[in-house]
């Protein structure tokens, strides 16, 4: 169970390459509309070293991609580019070789670098969870339609989607304040844990803005969603 563990400690470092790869991969676009099966093949070695075992085309939302599975010297991975952009799609390790390096767990600022990488919005919080004996990072990511909350497993950097308060525990007023004045720079004059009837458990917040306006505000307490956003009128 433990050298099980530790093989999937590893995939995360390996996931952190892909911040490298943005950078190398725009050598091979150059001035075409879509990377070629031979610069796909050449991206991969280069940025990651080892041998090419096998690439194949494949349809996806995303539009046409390359499945390319290579193997360096700390295992086989298998990648997914995206033939119009050259981006990444996903990357994930397939085998670990036996003398391969173990590392400890993904770190905050690694797991922000990454979640930028390959998640669109603004990062509204990251905190340490344990679920199931499994280390993650919660975090929400804001877009201009909707908040979303995620789970981002520490061993092997794996990301999925997170139903919005499904959490046993709720967050604590000094996250819940973090959240609000990030969204609304001020100073919290009031802080509550309340029940609402139609957001369920939430913190009640009075804000004094920086531009001398009271705002009141609701934070989903097992998510940290701000659910309402209340200003003072005139």
């Amino acid at each position: 169970m433990i050298v099980n563990k530790k093989l999937l400690i590893t995939a995360a470092c390996i996931l952190l390459f892909v911040l490298l790869a943005v950078g190398v991969i725009a050598v091979y676009l150059k001035n075409t509309d879509s990377i070629t099966e031979t610069e796909a093949k050449e991206f991969a070695v280069t940025t990651y070293g080892g041998t090419i075992n096998s690439i194949s085309e494949k349809k996806a939302e995303e539009g046409d991609i390359f499945n390319i599975v290579f193997e360096n010297n700390t295992g086989t991975y298998q990648m997914e580019l995206i033939k119009k952009t050259g981006k990444i799609l996903s990357l994930s390790l397939q085998s670990l070789k036996n003398n391969a390096a173990i590392s400890g767990l993904m770190q905050e600022n690694e797991a922000t670098a990454l979640i930028k990488e390959q998640i669109n919005g603004d990062l509204l919080t990251i905190e340490e969870t344990v679920q199931n004996k499994i280390p993650y990072y919660s975090f929400i990511i804001k877009t201009d339609s909707s908040e979303q909350a995620y789970l981002l497993n520490r061993q092997t950097g794996d990301i999925t989607k997170e139903a919005l308060g499904n959490s046993s525990e709720y967050i604590s007023q000094e996250k819940a304040k973090e959240i609000a004045l990030k969204e609304i720079p001020g100073k919290v004059a009031e802080i509550e844990l309340e029940e609402d009837d139609d957001f369920g458990l939430v913190y009640e917040l009075e804000i004094d803005t920086d531009h001398n306006k009271e705002v009141k505000m609701y934070i989903n307490a097992y998510s940290g969603v701000i659910e309402s956003i209340n200003w003072e009128e005139d």
